[in-house]
């Protein structure tokens, strides 16, 4: 993994910093390849098709979803419905890291 990617990790609420899709609040789901993360909202993006954007334009936050991180480990798939109660939730409390 590339070290761009080493300050990241699967359950991890990050916020879109660049692109049509800039404020929207995200849960990483996986990594592609060396450079790409694998983004999941719960409403146009899940797991089975997540969203690919690069590390440099989201903003990494503080905020780890327990529940995404277990379920990508553990292979199941990740009820949308769930996703999209869970992000909303956390907009408010989101704390943005220094990057």
């Amino acid at each position: 993994m590339g070290k761009l990617l080493n300050a990241y990790r699967v359950g991890q609420v990050v916020i879109s910093k660049r692109g049509k899709d800039v404020g929207r609040a995200y849960v990483i789901v996986g990594f592609l390849g060396e450079d790409k993360l694998a983004l999941a909202d719960g409403m146009k993006f899940n797991v089975d098709r997540p969203k690919h954007k690069n590390p440099k334009h989201v903003q990494a936050t503080s905020q780890v979803v327990a529940e995404v991180a277990a379920w990508v480990e553990s292979g199941k798939n990740i009820d949308r419905g769930e996703l999209c109660r869970i992000l909303p939730r956390l907009k408010g409390t989101l704390d943005v890291k220094d990057a």
